[in-house]
């Protein structure tokens, strides 16, 4: 190894990367004292400084000749280093006890603390062994001569490897806690999210991966033994053995279901010992060395047990089984709120089923394609709704309308406006007249301006034998035009005010020739919206995708309309769609 020497120190030396300077007690006496400086007399026969006893305590004294590198030191002092007594006592032989790596450093701050004079403190390591290390700290205090130059370091050496490995065993702890709060932190977040047993359950799988585990089910407790509510990770064969009562991982379950108590069970061994030989069995089948059986409940009581597999054996010290135990708290409350969901998403999607018109749409002269998408956030209900009513004259009345909303009352709402607009439009009143006597209506509605309920539409009246078209609407967008050979354009009408806001409102009404072969499209808002940014841009938008509806089968421009939304992860409002092309005048 290459000799380091010290006989002249180099300026601007480096502070001290391996250890720190600090006012700690010097094993000899106080150089900061009076008379207490260097005279420049022969340390080395000053051997009375290394006689007291480490005793009990891993530690040795030693005194470093700055000049000459040599050492004086007591024997625990080349025990602690890895070194023989008879060691050549000089600088080289203590430093090729320390790791190459971090020997520059050492190196330097040995430099820095010489430099500094006064009281030192150093922590360091050395090899003891094939990948093993020795944790060890020098103290004490750097003495210099009458004109201020360093002479001697004298101190103590403690070996702190277990002081050491307490600490880094403490800050694993804390890093491992931290981590496990964190860890924890995302999986709460991602279950509150998830609105559906499928989600929640693929959220847990994914959050089950940080807490070591492979595989989770949730056990119900039935009559006629146990069900499977919901599972993740575990394959066909081993959930049929959960559900098995006489095997060990139903003994498991049962034992969790009867004591009403978590039940852990750190390896294969321990559960044979604790359910004998079928759970022996059970686990030959398994992929899991270790199980945790927590019992569920939500706000109505106990629902069954949260089983947890692990693929290696487990430890399941104090805070790993409070932490799963919170874990299956957690889920319990998650799958509660996806029942609680999925049962309000039933009743919304059955009431919005009734409430629609039911089958396809037809009328006379008219080819027709109609759309209905929900949202995909909040309740699975709204307000849009749509309608071709056929007419006593032949006329065909198309209408799309949007209740301000996204609750049962807006699609109450809703559907008392398709009722009053069928009665209207039946009774033989123009397309101004059903608006303004709907908007009355729903003024009286809700008198409480404060609950007040809004709602847009558009009502378009087609006379296929006599190819025109009457367009009214109520703060609704217009309806595109698509004639043939022609582009697709807005309709220029001016409309009147949402239905609901004002009870005198007057809504008027435009007369169009239209071709036979054109095709009229009117959507919701929530189309638009779906595409984000700009209004006007997603206008435009939507006008570039109805270039070849002349021509297009409406079923399949309805879907491709619809395309883009339904890649849309989550989307806050509902969208009708209403496709019509003029056949010409129906066959007589």
């Amino acid at each position: 190894m290459t000799e380091v020497g010290f006989q002249s120190w180099p300026s601007g030396l480096k502070g001290s990367a391996g250890g720190t300077t600090s006012a700690l007690p010097s094993p000899a006496r106080r150089t900061d004292e009076p008379g207490a400086r260097d005279t420049g007399t022969d340390h080395h026969s000053s051997n009375s400084l290394f006689q007291p006893s480490a005793g009990p305590v891993q530690a040795g004294f030693f005194c470093w000749d700055v000049a000459t590198g040599e050492i004086n030191c007591d024997p625990p002092t080349f025990h602690l280093h890895g070194l023989p007594e008879g060691s050549p006592p000089h600088l080289d032989s203590f430093l090729s006890r320390i790791p190459e790596s971090d020997l520059p450093e050492f190196v330097d701050a040995l430099q820095s603390m010489a430099e500094a004079g006064g009281n030192y403190q150093i922590a360091y390591r050395i090899a003891a062994g094939e990948g093993v290390w020795r944790s060890l700290e020098a103290r004490g205090r750097v003495l210099a001569d009458a004109a201020g130059v360093p002479t001697r370091m004298v101190g103590v050496v403690m070996d702190t490897t277990a002081a050491h490995e307490r600490q880094e065993a403490e800050k694993r702890r804390l890093y491992e806690g931290a981590t496990r709060n964190r860890r924890m932190q995302q999986l709460t977040a991602a279950l509150a999210a998830a609105v559906t047993v499928k989600d929640i359950m693929a959220a847990t799988e994914v959050g089950l991966q940080d807490f070591g585990a492979s595989g989770l089910a949730v056990v119900a407790s039935q009559r006629d033994g146990l069900s499977v509510v919901a599972s993740c990770g575990f394959h066909d064969e081993e959930l049929a053995a959960v559900c098995d009562a006489d095997t060990g991982a139903g003994s498991l379950l049962q034992d969790a279901l009867g004591r009403d108590a978590p039940v852990f069970v750190a390896s294969v061994t321990d559960l044979a010992a604790a359910y004998l030989q079928p759970a022996q069995q059970a686990a030959e089948g398994s992929r899991r060395r270790a199980w945790a059986a927590i019992p569920m409940a939500d706000s109505r009581g106990p629902i069954g047990v949260c089983l947890m597999g692990f693929p290696s054996p487990q430890e399941f010290g104090p805070e790993e089984q409070a932490l799963l135990a919170a874990l299956a708290g957690l889920l319990a409350q998650s799958l509660e709120r996806a029942g609680m969901y999925e049962s309000q998403h039933a009743l919304a999607t059955e009431l919005q089923r009734g409430i629609l018109p039911p089958g396809p749409l037809s009328a006379p002269g008219l080819t027709i394609a109609a759309r209905y998408q929900a949202a995909t956030s909040g309740m699975w209900i709204g307000g849009d709704w749509y309608d071709a009513i056929c007419l006593p004259d032949g006329a065909v009345a198309l209408v799309i309308g949007d209740v301000q909303g996204h609750s049962v009352h807006a699609a109450s709402l809703m559907g008392k406006l398709r009722t009053a607009i069928h009665a209207y439009a039946c009774e033989g009143h123009g397309p101004a007249a059903v608006l303004a006597r709907t908007n009355r209506l729903l003024v009286e509605f809700d008198p409480d301006p404060d609950r007040a309920m809004l709602a847009t539409c558009c009502y378009l009246l087609i006379r296929p034998a006599e190819g025109t078209l009457e367009a009214c609407t109520a703060g609704h967008l217009a309806p595109a035009l698509i004639a043939p050979g022609e582009p697709p354009r807005l309709l220029d009408i001016a409309g009147g005010l949402p239905l609901g806001v004002d009870p005198q409102a007057q809504y008027p009404t435009e007369r169009i020739p239209v071709l036979p072969g054109s095709v009229l499209a009117v959507t919701t808002d929530g189309l638009l919206e779906a595409a984000g940014g700009d209004i006007g841009v997603a206008v435009e938008a939507f006008l570039a995708r109805l270039a070849g509806a002349a021509t297009a089968d409406l079923e399949v421009l309805a879907d491709e309309l619809l395309a883009g939304v339904q890649r849309a992860p989550r989307r806050s409002d509902d969208i009708a769609l209403l496709l019509a092309r003029l056949t010409g005048p129906p066959a007589r």
